[in-house]
């Protein structure tokens, strides 16, 4: 795998919709593809992405077949690989209590960052979400998707 990445399904429904940050993520998207990486999910993603898109239909945010585009463009996506690996079960689970996360997903999404990472290359945990990111006591290698990632591109 080319130096694997880690987006949050904060940051993927950013790039799928529009929304604020939606440029960004875009930008961030489109880096990724410019260094050939593969973006590693862990294996229950797809849900939570689909799950967001169906809550955004039923709040009337975006239409059911602009809902179906966005899924099709989703799953076109080849340069996702969903991670299932019983190490990242255990340390989801780990890194939960050590940061008192409330659930698994955030931490599921960490761990699979640090299954994918080596000493040489670490694999970078990319959210929009600002009270994650506050919420966490060991930032190593989480990134926060922020106005100033579309400034420093440019």
């Amino acid at each position: 795998m080319n130096n694997p990445i880690c987006l949050d399904s904060s940051v993927i429904i950013k790039y799928l919709t529009w929304e604020d940050g939606s440029e960004e993520a875009v930008d961030l998207m489109n880096s990724i593809i410019e260094k050939d990486q593969t973006i590693v999910l862990p294996d229950f993603a797809w849900v939570e992405i689909g799950s967001v898109l169906r809550k955004k239909v039923r709040r009337n945010e975006i239409k059911s077949e602009e809902a179906e585009e966005i899924w099709q463009l989703f799953c076109r996506l080849k340069i996702i690989n969903y991670v299932q690996d019983d190490n990242i079960i255990n340390l989801a689970w780990q890194i939960s209590n050590e940061e008192n996360l409330p659930t698994l997903y955030d931490a599921a999404y960490i761990a699979v960052a640090k299954v994918n990472s080596s000493e040489d290359k670490p694999c970078e945990f990319w959210t929009a979400d600002e009270k994650l990111i506050n919420s966490l006591t060991n930032k190593d290698n989480i990134k926060l998707l922020t106005a100033d990632y579309s400034n420093k591109q440019r």
